[in-house]
């Protein structure tokens, strides 16, 4: 008789500790590692084929004298370029009158999910008094480009409408690394 309880209450101990309690530990601390692999993706950056093309007006006036010493250019614009879909873009350079430096140029491409893609100026060349070809170098961003590098060739061509704005319709292309 003493066995049989003696039997009867290790099964009961041996129930009660592979109880659903411990397996529901269990999956939970599983979940809670899934997420947190979810959440903490090791993605590496991969480079792609960059293209764009945009048109919109621009805007010359003088600058403060402070934060830009001489001219400042602003130009808003829309258009399409690869990886962003629609874009919607904005360019503002700050010329600080010193001879061929080309001062504080600096380009946000911002896809319609909200995404940006930025980038600065580091070459340009005028190859007529209304077109120029330059490169542009992506230096990070919003979203899926946070960490974005890569460059690409453009080619504009401007339209004075006034001594001090007009249009400008744009193509390039080059690599996008994100």
């Amino acid at each position: 008789m003493k066995n049989r309880i003696l039997v009867l209450i290790l099964s009961i101990a041996t129930l009660y500790a592979c109880s659903s309690d411990s397996l529901i530990t269990d999956e939970a601390n599983l979940t809670n590692q899934q997420v947190d692999l979810r959440s903490n993706p090791i993605e590496k950056a991969v480079t792609r084929p960059f293209k764009i093309k945009a048109e919109g007006d621009f805007s010359l006036f003088p600058g403060d004298g402070v934060t830009c010493p001489a001219i400042v250019l602003n130009a808003p614009g829309e258009g399409t370029a690869t990886h962003l879909g629609f874009i919607t873009m904005f360019e503002e350079w700050c010329f600080n009158g010193e001879g061929n430096n080309l001062g504080t140029r600096t380009l946000t491409l911002t896809a319609a999910n909200g995404d940006e893609l930025h980038g600065t100026h580091s070459y340009i060349l005028w190859t007529s008094p209304t077109s120029f070809e330059e490169v542009l170098v992506f230096d990070g961003g919003t979203g899926r480009f946070e960490n974005a590098t890569g460059e690409f060739n453009e080619s504009v061509v401007i339209t004075f409408d006034t001594e001090f704005s007009g249009t400008f319709t744009m193509s390039g292309d080059g690599t996008l690394t994100y």
